[in-house]
């Protein structure tokens, strides 16, 4: 099994791969729903429903043995669709669904397609995390495409805009950093150094609250063009939620998942709000896009304070 998973390549179809690409599918079709006349189309016809309508469909090979595959099926002039994703089980867990997406994607734009769609089931989760780390967003999903679709996705080629690095880099940052601070102690984590001060559990329970205010914010802004909403009293804030007594361990699980979560929250703006303002108290109007880069950089600040107590990264932050 390892040389095969080591000798992975994606090559294109031939008519003698066709059988294996309603096989690959037809397994995982009827593993969790009913083949549809659909699939009998696309799947046994392929020749003419998909590659016949100037569709495409690319392998992945394991050695001699064909593995996975992935079909684009155009729609019109500027959009395709990318169905029939399918990984055989036995090399489920190596990327291979990761990489085949991937090169799918390169030929749509290749191709000069401007729109990507898909359509899924909100029961094949692995499959919805995949799309939505690509960049797809849901959309309106229209009734009679396929009986067990139940969720759209959609990618625009070129519409890969900042909130896209902003949560990278969160995302990477939340990696790193939860490892980090699981090395400090719950006594360490609750000293007080300076009279006055926090202590480091009420560092990250301050980053939780700043989670909270800022996640309310960056899905109001997204309705209105013009988002006015109160501050939060940091101090008020960190004393009535009452981090100093919190298991610190807990804390740290609290303040990963709630910003893992801010990972797809921020993902998931539509480029064309992120002009939209934001005016908190009196302060004067900020766009969603200052908002969210500033919601990095104010992490970044206090994981360096935690960094000065304790040295637990030598690179800056």
């Amino acid at each position: 099994m390892n040389t095969a998973i080591n000798s992975i390549r994606l090559i294109g179809c031939e008519p003698a791969l066709l059988p294996h690409f309603e096989r690959l599918n037809r397994h995982w079709i009827e593993k969790y729903f009913t083949f549809e006349p659909a699939d009998v189309d696309a799947l046994q016809q392929a020749d003419t429903h998909i590659l016949g309508k100037g569709g495409t469909i690319i392998f992945a090979a394991a050695g001699n043995e064909i593995v996975g595959t992935v079909a684009l099926k155009p729609i019109d002039a500027t959009t395709t669709e990318m169905t029939k994703l399918a990984v055989d089980e036995k090399f489920q867990g190596y990327k291979i669904g990761w990489r085949l997406v991937k090169e799918i994607m390169h030929l749509a734009e290749e191709q000069g397609y401007k729109k990507v769609v898909l359509y899924s089931n909100t029961i094949l989760v692995p499959a919805l995390n995949m799309y939505e780390k690509f960049g797809f967003r849901e959309i309106p999903v229209e009734a009679g495409r396929y009986q067990r679709s139940n969720i759209k996705m959609e990618y625009t080629f070129g519409e890969q805009g900042p909130q896209y690095a902003v949560a990278a880099e969160l995302g990477a940052l939340i990696t790193d950093w939860e490892q980090l601070l699981s090395g400090i102690s719950d006594q360490q984590a609750a000293v007080r150094l300076r009279s006055g001060k926090w202590s480091i559990k009420e560092i990250l329970g301050h980053l939780v609250d700043s989670a909270i205010n800022n996640n309310v914010r960056i899905i109001r802004a997204q309705q209105i063009s013009l988002l006015e909403i109160p501050g939060y009293d940091q101090e008020f804030w960190a004393k009535g939620q009452a981090w100093q007594f919190m298991n610190w361990q807990n804390l740290i699980k609290l303040w990963t998942v709630f910003n893992q979560h801010l990972v797809l929250t921020i993902r998931a703006i539509p480029t064309e709000v992120l002009k939209h303002s934001v005016k908190v108290n009196e302060n004067e109007p900020v766009t969603l896009r200052y908002l969210i880069e500033d919601y990095l950089i104010h992490m970044k600040h206090h994981l360096s304070q935690i960094n000065e107590l304790f040295n637990l990264k030598k690179d800056t932050i």
